[in-house]
């Protein structure tokens, strides 16, 4: 049965928002423990305290960022169980493999992570760094694990389809050390440690325009600086190794992103900017620079595939999947014919090639969404280059807090890590399209959906849990911000939180405590030990707010 394009529609919405939110924290975790690892490792190898209190403030902003990343994974893996029945029993035996060694990893990561958390303080500096580095590298092959899986579904290699149409695995190795996976597993972690950098970077920044916690400040930003230009340069290398290989094992994805719509003669040349115009399948106010693609692509001057070109290839593997009639052979060019055919309303009038080309037609992802994105995902990393550049050119100026101008940029690229990695996940996950599995299960036959009204509820519950958590995230991130490195953050910044909460009837209650005093003529004890003439004045409650 063809599920319904609303119902259909809102499942995708929700899994794009679950998953979506999932992924704001985890790039930042997976930078800022492999930071603080490193800041562990320094205040061994050279003995300066300022590293370690370094290290404990940053530890403080990965903790909140992996206790919500670790709440909202939860949700996808009960999504991908029900509603999503179809993708997991098609690939059953694929994701307990790869997924099950995630499961492994998991629970030590969360030990891990309790122990630093609660006894940090008491381990010797060259067992704290020992167990930084145990956690990051958990995380690290926790990631690579997931977006192997991933990588499997862009290009499924290493399984083959069995009589009941599920996958089975053929080469457990092949799976993972595939080009595909290999480029985008360093792509993705890559690309979280550099958000992690710039993270580090741009709160530096702040700290050293506003003058606080200068000797922090300093300190991380040097190694932000180094650590964001060796990530991005993993990230632009591994980027284009993928594009690479997408041409070769997804090219229809590749011509979309590329607004590539022929084959040309001769080399291809780059397009820059153009308006993709699908109906006539051509570029409108397309700039250009002649023969840089194919030297990009190819190497050479050889034109890749275009969207014209591809359509004929989808058309004659649509003809001799049909032609099975049955058989694992061609089951996801069936069921793309069987959802076109459900979409269509004219569909018994076209004749047999028709109905091929429509669904051939039904196979192109969309062109001005990968167009676009992928230009947002390459500008935002060169964006990154320059400004980075520049730190690093006046590096001594930058971290004496003189050259403004270069902290203020790194401060306001402070999105542009998130806005490419989501960029780039778009360009991955839209140019699949139509399918889950690459060429083999299509996205309607993956579904096993629920009511609309049902569909609606759960993502308006999604919705407003995932903005209570986004609040809570920043209001605490806030806090810690604002409180700074200091050794005990409940003391300096939540205690005055909650008095700002409960002020006005803590501040009545102090008020008529000192009214009572000073009418019963009994001044404040001393402390035992400490002279009258000594004793520390009570504090108002006004002047901790003020504070905080």
């Amino acid at each position: 049965m063809t599920p319904d394009p609303f119902v259909l529609m809102l499942s995708r919405i929700q899994f794009g928002l679950t998953i979506g939110f999932h992924y704001v924290f985890v790039p930042l975790t997976l930078g800022l423990i492999v930071a603080v690892a490193i800041m562990d490792t320094l205040r061994v190898t050279t003995g300066r305290h300022d590293w370690r209190r370094a290290a404990r403030f940053w530890y403080r902003f990965f903790v909140l960022a992996w206790l919500i990343g670790m709440a909202t994974g939860y949700p996808l893996r009960f999504q991908l169980e029900q509603q999503w029945a179809g993708y997991s029993e098609h690939a059953r035996e694929v994701i307990h493999a790869v997924m099950g060694m995630e499961n492994m990893i998991a629970p030590a990561m969360m030990s891990l992570v309790l122990v630093l958390a609660s006894l940090a303080h008491n381990q010797p500096a060259i067992d704290r760094a020992v167990t930084r580095w145990l956690l990051a590298i958990v995380m690290l092959l926790q990631g690579a694990c997931i977006v192997t899986l991933n990588a499997w579904m862009q290009h499924p290699v290493g399984t083959e389809v069995g009589p009941g149409g599920a996958q089975t695995i053929v080469s457990l190795r092949e799976i993972f050390l595939s080009p595909t996976a290999i480029a985008k597993v360093t792509h993705t972690l890559s690309a979280g440690i550099l958000t992690g950098a710039i993270f580090i970077a741009a709160i530096s920044s702040w700290y050293l325009l506003r003058r606080r916690h200068r000797d922090i400040a300093r300190i991380s930003l040097s190694l932000a600086l180094p650590m964001a230009a060796i990530a991005l340069g993993a990230v632009i290398w591994s980027g284009h190794e993928s594009a690479r290989i997408v041409m070769q094992v997804q090219p229809m994805k590749f011509a979309a992103m590329e607004a590539h719509w022929e084959r040309d003669t001769g080399p291809s040349p780059l397009t820059l900017v153009a308006w993709p115009d699908t109906a006539l399948q051509a570029n409108q106010f397309a700039v250009t620079v002649p023969k840089l693609m194919s030297w990009l692509a190819t190497h050479s001057d050889e034109s890749p595939a275009g969207v014209r070109d591809l359509l004929a290839v989808a058309e004659d593997r649509i003809d001799r999947a049909l032609a099975y009639d049955s058989g694992s052979e061609g089951e996801g060019w069936r069921q793309l014919h069987a959802r076109t055919a459900a979409l269509r309303d004219d569909w018994r009038t076209l004749s047999p090639e028709a109905r091929i080309h429509a669904t051939a037609l039904a196979s192109v992802p969309s062109v001005p969404t990968l167009f676009a994105s992928f230009r947002v995902m390459v500008g935002s990393a060169f964006l990154l280059a320059v400004v980075l550049g520049w730190a690093l050119v006046f590096r001594r100026q930058v971290l004496e807090g003189s050259a403004r101008r270069p902290l203020g940029l790194l401060l306001l690229m402070l999105p542009l890590p998130w806005l490419a990695t989501f960029a780039g996940w778009t360009v991955a996950e839209v140019g699949r399209q139509p399918w889950v599995i690459y060429e083999q299960l299509a996205t309607a036959s993956a579904a096993r959906l629920q009511s609309a009204p049902s569909e609606l509820t759960e993502l308006l519950i999604y919705g407003a849990a995932y903005s209570l958590l986004a609040m809570f995230f920043y209001a605490t991130g806030a806090a810690i911000l604002r409180a700074g490195p200091r050794r005990r953050l409940w003391s300096s910044a939540w205690k005055y939180r909650l008095l700002s909460f409960f002020g006005s009837r803590l501040q009545r209650r102090t008020a008529d405590a000192a009214r009572a005093s000073a009418w019963n003529g009994r001044p404040t004890p001393a402390r035992p030990g400490r002279p009258v003439a000594q004793r520390r004045r009570p504090r108002p409650i006004e002047a901790g707010l003020s504070r905080s």
